[in-house]
């Protein structure tokens, strides 16, 4: 029986590669129009070491807090693995802060969509974040979970 990777079509894989890159590419601009494009309005974000953050308005502020704590952001995609329901990325993101801190940081995130699903219906971030919400603390306050 073949696996569910290998019935994805060439077609299925550059659909999802194509996703991953608009949408860091729009979050890097700091718009935070990036969550209704690509999350689901139930969806749900879960760090690796804390609760789960549920629902797009959440994330919406989650995003709108972290944006505006940041001067830029820059996600560099290292690989994309893509599997029928979810697509796996290695990235590496640098922060620069208002405060004029810089951090940088690699992590891995899962979205879980299909590649024909325009919105994923949850996201797994795994990584380190400590450094990064300390920044976004000390310049936004406490995050709005």
């Amino acid at each position: 029986m073949p696996s569910l990777a290998s019935q994805l079509t060439p077609s299925d894989v550059e659909r999802a590669k194509s996703w991953i890159q608009e949408m860091y590419q729009m979050a890097d601009s700091k718009n935070v129009g990036m969550v209704p494009k690509f999350i689901q309005e139930e969806a749900t974000l879960n760090f690796s070491q804390t609760a789960p953050l549920k629902g797009r308005a959440a994330l919406e502020r989650l995003f709108t807090w972290e944006y505006g704590a940041c001067a830029n952001i820059i996600h560099r995609i290292h690989d994309v693995q893509i599997s029928y329901n979810h697509i796996r990325v290695q990235v590496s993101a640098t922060y620069w802060f208002k405060n004029g801190a810089q951090r940088s940081m690699e992590y891995l995130a899962v979205w879980h969509k299909t590649p024909q699903e325009r919105r994923a219906s949850r996201v797994d971030l795994d990584g380190d974040f400590m450094g990064i919400f300390q920044e976004l603390t000390s310049f936004g306050g406490p995050p709005p979970l």
